[in-house]
């Protein structure tokens, strides 16, 4: 259980939400949708642990993270919009690199594991290919391989199906759905409403935490 307790956010004097509460059960999707710029991305980030709360607290199962924007945990796996893979490095370095050098998982321990999740995915005839080789659904879907790598236990999406064509967006919403299966919590901050209607999801219209944060101003 994901649980946010009077979250709040300022940037550059300007009040992005204020008191935000909200649970998020274990195995849930929640789909977050309103207008762009009201802070949907800045909120996944503040989950994430990328970017400091201005107060609140955050609780996964019970557990205590950090809100001061330098959580050291890979509690929560994040994939970006623009994918952020690493150019110099294979899709099988990319899963592997974060499993050995933070999670201190020796090479064949983590390249066993990281093909694993590419067989799942689809993905071994690539492992040896560059991002610059993939086409934007197979870098979506590396993206989601190496947030899966470091197991944890909250993924989170900005944008998954920006810029991916009907089959590969058709695609992750398989992957999605087939995490919530393994009971995997996520998170995915979307414009796409046909993608979101095709999730087995709950629907949150971040409007509401802006509009309420204005009106307290």
């Amino acid at each position: 259980m994901l649980e946010l307790t009077n979250l709040s956010k300022t940037y550059n004097q300007h009040q992005i939400f204020k008191g935000l509460n909200l649970a998020v059960p274990t195995g849930e999707i929640l789909t977050i949708v309103g207008p762009s710029g009201i802070g949907k991305t800045t909120f996944l980030k503040i989950i994430a642990g990328l970017l400091a709360a201005d107060e609140g607290e955050l609780t996964l199962d019970g557990q205590s993270l950090a809100l001061d924007g330098q959580r050291k945990g890979a509690d929560v796996g994040v994939i970006f919009q623009d994918f952020n893979l690493f150019p110099q490095y294979t899709v099988l370095e990319n899963i592997t690199l974060a499993p050995r050098l933070v999670n201190r998982l020796n090479a064949i321990a983590s390249e066993r594991a990281a093909k694993k999740l590419l067989g799942e995915l689809d993905l071994l005839d690539q492992q040896n290919q560059y991002p610059f080789e993939l086409s934007g659904g197979q870098k979506q879907r590396v993206a989601i391989a190496r947030a899966l790598a470091m197991q944890p236990r909250i993924l989170a999406y900005d944008e998954p199906t920006s810029g991916l064509d009907e089959a590969s967006t058709e695609r992750v919403i398989q992957i999605i759905n087939d995490l919530q299966e393994q009971g995997v919590t996520q998170l995915i901050v979307t414009h796409d409403l046909p993608f979101v209607e095709a999730l087995d999801s709950r629907i949150l219209d971040f409007a509401q935490f802006t509009r309420e944060a204005r009106n307290d101003v």
